[in-house]
């Protein structure tokens, strides 16, 4: 999605950061050693080797403030407000520097011996936060695209033919020999036997490029044993009615088709053939996007189901607020980090988790008359799983129905919830 750095403007922890990285008189990204360990060591967090980077920073304060609001009682954000309060600039020389004489070099010769402290651990490389995360990786192929380009080869080589039996109205026989397309039966067997060449996947590439077909076929006379409406059906309908039932447009059935007149087949004919190219270009255009956008979808997934196993894991638990939507009717529950980062769960009659909505991501939706808010980047059900990545509405950019398992999501934000 989008980079940390926003947050460091718009979340306490993003500023307490920044407050401890202004500390030492130069702002850079980067915090010293001897201002992260005061605030760590009285926060009982870890201390590091050099420096660290405000970023990082800022994950940390989020895991400090939410165990300590936990022990002392109070609310995450207050809490983490009085932390932004404080004066963190680094104390006088006389105040804080080592005692003169012998014991002040003994005790800087014992501060240089100590081995040197471990660099703060992010609570989202732990094991138990990998395992719990591995659990519910999601799997997201490329889409398959349909075979477009082999049905028009197929289609244009049909209309070929067709093209010339009926400009021509003769067909080629044996010897050299010409027979009349309307009135032989060789020239209906011939025009047979391209029509049987159609099928569900070129057929409205065929009457796209040739829509005579219809009329053609009901012209073969031959004194009634020729073609009429049912061959109509037959060669053509029949595959239209079946590419618009597989693409889930709507469609007549095909006894109501049977049962039309030439003229109504025509037209269904027309009507078909125009969903079922509009349909295979949007499948076309829909799954090339899909497959651009494929590591952006996967990274978003991924992102919030790390923040998920991150808030499943926390010692003591954050914060938990619960209500019950009037309008859904239906109960909730959720928890916002003081990053602003926030997990929601519904639940049914019963009890159980019927959707989990999370939003790593702090980065605000963009309506169309400018104002903003805090979307969920996913929103997992057990049909399918939404995911938005433009933040442009309240809209998600689309969606998968497999490769994730909505028990063991469940699961996870049962950790969190209860």
């Amino acid at each position: 999605m989008t980079d940390v750095n926003p947050l460091l403007n718009s979340t306490l922890a993003g500023q307490i950061a920044q407050k401890l990285d202004a500390a030492d008189g130069t702002k850079d990204g980067k915090i010293e050693k001897s201002i992260w360990d005061a605030f760590a060591k009285e926060h009982g967090g870890k201390t590091i080797k050099e420096s660290i980077d405000v970023e990082s920073a800022m994950n940390s304060i989020t895991t400090y403030v939410v165990k300590g609001a936990k022990s002392a009682g109070k609310g995450i954000n207050d809490l983490a407000q009085e932390w932004l309060n404080k004066d963190y600039a680094p104390a006088t020389e006389s105040g804080t520097g080592a005692a003169e004489g012998e014991d002040g070099a003994a005790a800087a010769a014992e501060e240089e011996k100590a081995p040197a402290a471990e660099e703060t651990t992010p609570e989202n490389t732990t094991n138990s936060v990998q395992k719990d995360f591995d659990s519910v990786k999601v799997n997201i192929s490329r889409k398959q695209l349909p075979e477009i380009t082999k049905a028009q080869q197929e289609a244009q080589a049909i209309v070929a033919d067709l093209k010339k039996m009926y400009n021509e109205k003769f067909v080629s026989g044996e010897n050299g020999c010409k027979y009349n397309l309307y009135s032989t039966t060789q020239g209906r067997d011939a025009l047979v036997k391209v029509l049987k060449r159609i099928n569900t996947d070129n057929v409205a590439y065929v009457v796209n490029s040739f829509p005579q077909i219809a009329t053609m076929i009901d012209d073969i006379d031959l004194m009634g044993a020729g073609l009429d409406k049912n061959d109509v059906y037959k060669y053509v309908l029949k595959h239209l009615v079946n590419k618009a039932k597989e693409l889930k447009l709507p469609t007549k059935y095909h006894r109501e088709c049977m049962k039309m007149s030439l003229d109504e087949m025509k037209q269904t004919i027309m009507d078909l053939k125009t969903k079922i190219l509009d349909a295979n270009n949007r499948q076309v255009r829909e799954g090339n996007q899909f497959n651009k956008e494929l590591p952006k979808i996967r990274k978003t997934f991924d992102d919030a189901n790390r923040f998920l196993a991150e808030v499943a894991n926390m010692n003591p638990k954050p914060e938990i607020k619960s209500g019950h939507h009037e309008e859904g009717d239906y109960d909730w529950k959720g928890t916002t980090l003081p990053d602003g980062r926030w997990i929601e769960v519904h639940y049914d009659k019963n009890g159980e988790i019927t959707k989990i909505l999370i939003s790593h991501d702090t980065t605000p939706n963009k309506n169309s008359d400018g104002s903003t808010f805090d979307g969920a980047d996913v929103k997992y059900t057990k049909d399918k799983a939404q995911y938005d990545t433009y933040k442009k509405n309240s809209v998600f950019e689309g969606a998968i129905t497999s490769g994730y398992d909505f028990e063991k999501l469940k699961a996870l934000a049962k950790k969190i919830f209860g």
